[in-house]
């Protein structure tokens, strides 16, 4: 029988095409998957692969173990490859993780190799636990270098150590989005000992995302050096610091931070640092723009050392500090001689807009100043605004106090809707609402009562509208 040709059918098909105006398409083709057996050698082969964009997916086995006992070759602070591929690498663990073990020093991930190396890596429901770089460039479980791409799912990021970063580095140019993910019981060590969670440089987002018991020197929970940090949602508590930002330590000009409908809770910065102890919950250092909407700041807690350590909830050098609908409550300063148990601003502004209210803080101690605010022109002169919000039920305690509700030693206040009631300093001469070294003339509809022992009664300047 002879074979009937095929020929003639398919440039008929081409013709009809051409005249029908249906225009012949190309399919797209898929990014290649690899499976990988529980086995951490053949993980390494797969990441090979993947950097020679060779099966750029990679499934896990689902809740395997890949313990890491080496670095990947002679030399490395890699126990894994790093990612190469700037076209991307995904992982996806469906519940694995990925943890080192033995006494080796090394990270699990490094993106990117250099500025010039770029890398983009995906980690899907994954845990990447126990890294331990040796060397001071940082990133204790993943390292993302100049230029390259973390990009993580539901990923817990668990038990490392580091200099700096202690679960995660962003270096500058970088770029960091986690949603839904966790970095917790990190820690840094060493001289720069700076975000024990997570340092970044870079433009980072974390979308309800949980940074949980890290400690570090600065920057307990998060370091923010350089860029913009996003936070949508989730938490920052449970994290300790040594010398400043138990939760967060936001420090620079060219930095930008911006929380949204988040809680920073019970944070702290303890004794054992080099220097001062402030910023139990955020610290924000010689500039930079910091706005917190819908969030809390509650609980954070502030071991003083020294005269002039404070901001059990946010201490700000300078900066353009805003809060809006964000409670400061229930912050503590513990010792004697603590400035602002709610607030302590030493430059810059701060606006407290739309029921930003500074309720419930304490400073414990002699000679306390501020439970509420603490003012005082360091950087350069506080300006702090307080509009449609309160400033209640604060409290400073311990002889020499002095007030409860704010302390102004140096800085202009504009207060308008707001509220400054039910303050408590110890007995006169220590007013309990506000003490202020210069004249509050800025004061519109604004109560200011309810206060003891007095509302602003002996405080050496006068307070507009502020009676007994």
């Amino acid at each position: 029988m002879r074979r009937r040709s095929t020929r003639h059918r398919g440039l008929s098909s081409l013709v009809t095409l051409a005249l029908t105006g249906v225009a012949a398409t190309t399919a797209v083709v898929p990014a290649h998957a690899v499976t990988v057996p529980c086995d951490t050698a053949a993980l390494i082969t797969a990441i090979n692969n993947a950097n020679a964009n060779i099966d750029t997916v990679i499934d896990l086995e689902p809740y395997c173990l890949y313990e890491v006992t080496a670095p990947y070759m002679v030399g490395s602070d890699d126990g894994l490859p790093p990612i190469t591929n700037n076209g991307g690498v995904t992982i996806n663990g469906h519940n694995a993780t990925i943890k080192r073990v033995g006494t080796s020093s090394f990270r699990l991930f490094e993106v990117g190799t250099s500025a010039v190396v770029p890398g983009t890596l995906t980690l899907n429901d994954l845990t990447v636990m126990n890294g331990q770089p040796s060397m001071a460039v940082g990133g204790g479980n993943v390292l993302v270098r100049n230029n390259s791409t973390l990009t993580g799912t539901n990923a817990a990021f668990q038990g490392a150590t580091a200099n700096i970063g202690g679960g995660i580095r962003f270096m500058s140019a970088t770029t960091g989005t986690l949603t839904d993910s966790s970095i917790s019981d990190n820690r840094t060590d060493g001289g720069a000992s700076n975000g024990g969670g997570l340092y970044t440089e870079g433009q980072v987002t974390l979308v309800n995302t949980q940074i949980t018991s890290n400690r570090a020197r600065i920057g307990g929970g998060i370091g923010h050096d350089s860029g913009t940090l996003t936070v949508n949602g989730g938490s920052i508590k449970h994290n300790t610091a040594f010398d400043t930002g138990g939760g967060i330590n936001s420090e620079s000009n060219d930095t930008v931070l911006n929380v949204t409908g988040t809680a920073v809770t019970d944070n702290r910065v303890t004794t054992g640092g080099l220097g001062a102890g402030t910023g139990g919950g955020v610290f924000i250092g010689v500039g930079g723009t910091q706005t917190f909407t819908n969030s809390t700041i509650e609980g954070n807690t502030v071991t003083v050392r020294s005269a002039d350590d404070g901001g059990g909830g946010i201490f700000a050098l300078a900066g353009a500090l805003t809060l809006d609908n964000t409670k400061v409550k229930g912050n503590k300063l513990i010792g004697e001689a603590g400035h602002g148990a709610g607030i302590s601003a030493l430059g810059g502004t701060v606006n407290l807009l739309n029921a930003s209210d500074v309720t419930g803080n304490l400073a414990a101690g002699r000679y306390s100043l501020g439970g509420g605010i603490y003012t005082q022109t360091l950087v350069n002169t506080p300006a702090v605004t307080v509009n449609g919000s309160a400033i209640d039920g604060n409290k400073v305690s311990g002889t020499g106090s002095r007030g409860g509700g704010i302390y102004n030693a140096g800085g202009t206040y504009d207060l308008t809707d707001a509220s400054v009631q039910f303050n408590v300093a110890p007995d006169a001469p220590a007013p309990g609402g506000i003490w202020t070294a210069t004249a509050i003339t800025a004061v519109t509809t604004t109560t200011i009562a309810n206060n003891t022992p007095t509302n602003c009664l002996y405080s050496p300047a006068a307070v507009t509208s502020c009676v007994g």
